[in-house]
């Protein structure tokens, strides 16, 4: 079964640190070792320790000090985080997360390389993770795939052995492996966020061609002169991946984008695809089995197996067994003929057989990789044709939106015709009853004043007309009934004939004396009014004047 690397402690090696019991060793570098150990609660942790023959000096203390210090202030789901740590202890120790998943560099040499929806998935991992230290002041210099381990769950940075807070130190070495590290870092340079950058870009480049961004990476000195001189060779990269990864291998750090515009354009570019923060929806199958298998490593390793026995745990591993310096063999007979030509023939046998292993793996890759392109096609497909059903679900919802308003819109407007005829015929109606109110005022007015007007008419025949009329001193009476019309017009005839006489009396031979018949008083109470003269009133009783005479007519 796959999984971690656990060597068996060695004879120099401790059997504890701290609370934590160690199984058995997982890296060893220049400045420090790694142990796998476990607390009482069963609970796995990668423990690092310095390397010192003696005692730790005091310039290597206040560096783990520092480091320890450094670790602690990160928490973030995508890096190792610090349990526990003891710099002033004889051997100082740091006990971070153990993390039982495989680094991308085993991945892609072992599983092949990635489509380039999960290396955007990982993208925006790792960036999440930089924003978090870099917002810590941490610069970690050595971002490379061995540095970045892989579980289901999301991509886990490690490894801050050679990482610095930007404010304390500066370091003009060259840091990391050559083919990810920045031109600046090559050119003995300080190291900024930028670097940081490029270098993730690099690995992200690594993750999509199995190669790093230059032309030849078998020699070293060869590579790193590419590197300071910035001379990439981006062939094969996918188009969808240039515009996410190229900004990030600018030769100019002040051109390359900060983590932060990173993380929002590596989610830019997952905009539309299905939301999943689980490898298993992003990575191919032969990756996700690696990463379980070394899961699986890890659980049989925190349940204590192969501990304080001879037998192998899993994957072989005597993780309990302490081993010693092996004396060096005896010196050998020197090989026969026969037996050189044996050992000639086994070997090129070997080599054909090793050759037609890998002819078979580059072309199980090949078959891979073109499925893995044929399932990333077809998804592309079917996301075009969700975004075309949805545009077209979005113009239908348009138009019909479009419709209901115009119907509401001229539903509207004859409502507004209906108000305006309405108003109209209101006011028809108003003008009609005001024009019959009027006639009816009107016949009235004329009904009342008709006896009166006939009167002065038949006295206008005899007499001069009076210079000012005099207006009517009581209201009009009210219209008479149609049923009285008779009996108004026997009334006309009747003071037709008394204004006739009173014409006649007032025009006698012995003049007019304005002395009336009784009769005529007393039935009718009509009196001749004279015009007092110049400067008289009109209205006024008197004697006739010289010049004209007026008649009132009164009712009793």
């Amino acid at each position: 079964m796959a999984g971690a690397r656990v060597d068996p402690l060695g004879s120099g090696d401790p059997a504890t640190l701290g609370r934590y019991e160690l199984i058995g060793r997982l890296a060893s570098g220049g400045m420090g070792r790694i142990y796998l150990a476990r607390n009482a609660e069963g609970q796995l942790v990668a423990v690092k320790t310095l390397l010192s023959d003696g005692v730790v000096s005091d310039v290597d203390r206040r560096r783990f000090t520092r480091e320890v210090g450094l670790a602690q202030r990160i928490d973030s789901a995508f890096t190792a985080r610090v349990r526990d740590a003891d710099p002033g202890a004889d051997l100082p120790w740091m006990a971070i997360d153990y993390i039982a998943a495989p680094p991308l560099s085993v991945l892609v040499s072992t599983a092949g390389v990635l489509p380039a929806s999960a290396v955007q998935w990982l993208a925006a991992g790792t960036a999440e993770a930089l924003v978090t230290l870099h917002g810590e002041g941490i610069i970690h210099r050595d971002l490379k795939p061995q540095n970045i381990l892989l579980p289901l769950p999301g991509p886990r940075v490690i490894d801050f052995g050679i990482s610095h807070a930007n404010d304390l130190t500066r370091t003009s070495l060259t840091l990391g492996t050559i083919a990810f590290t920045s031109p600046e870092q090559a050119r003995g340079e300080p190291s900024t966020e930028a670097s940081d950058v490029y270098s993730l870009g690099a690995t992200l480049f690594h993750l999509a061609l199995g190669r790093p961004p230059y032309r030849d990476g078998s020699d070293t000195l060869a590579l790193l002169a590419q590197v300071q001189r910035g001379q990439l060779d981006l062939d094969g990269l996918p188009k969808e991946l240039t515009a996410l990864i190229r900004p990030c291998l600018a030769a100019d750090p002040a051109q390359r984008p900060v983590p932060a515009e990173m993380l929002a354009r590596f989610r830019q570019s997952l905009a539309g695809l299905p939301v999943s923060q689980g490898g298993r929806r992003w990575l191919p199958q032969r990756w996700t089995d690696l990463i379980s298998s070394y899961e699986r490593h890890g659980r049989d390793l925190a349940r204590g197996a192969g501990i304080g026995a001879d037998t192998p745990g899993p994957g072989g591993i005597r993780a309990g067994l302490r081993t010693d310096v092996v004396p060096p063999p005896d010196p050998t007979r020197v090989y026969t003929q026969e037996r050189e030509r044996a050992e000639r023939e086994r070997a090129e046998r070997e080599r054909a057989e090793e050759a037609r292993a890998e002819k078979e793996r580059v072309e199980r890759e090949r078959a891979l990789h073109a499925q893995e392109r044929l399932r990333e096609q077809e998804w592309q497909q079917e996301l075009e044709r969700r975004k075309a059903e949805e545009a077209r679900a979005e113009k239908e919802r348009v138009e019909r939106e479009r419709a209901l308003l115009a119907q509401e819109r001229l539903r509207e407007q004859e409502w507004q015709q209906e108000l305006e005829r309405r108003k109209a015929e209101e006011e028809r109606r108003k003008a009609e009853k005001n024009a019959r109110e009027r006639a009816a005022r009107a016949r009235a007015r004329q009904q009342a004043s008709g006896p009166s007007s006939a009167s002065a008419r038949s006295a206008s025949g005899t007499s001069k007309p009076a210079s000012r009329p005099e207006p009517p001193r009581t209201p009009p009476p009210a219209p008479a009934p149609s049923g009285r019309s008779s009996s108004a017009v026997v009334w006309l005839v009747v003071l037709a004939a008394v204004a006739l006489l009173v014409l006649w009396l007032a025009n006698r031979p012995d003049g007019g004396s304005g002395t009336h018949s009784g009769g005529v008083g007393t039935s009718t109470g009509a009196t001749a009014v004279g015009d007092s003269g110049p400067g008289g009133d009109s209205g006024g009783e008197g004697t006739p004047g010289p010049d004209r005479t007026v008649l009132r007519v009164g009712w009793v």
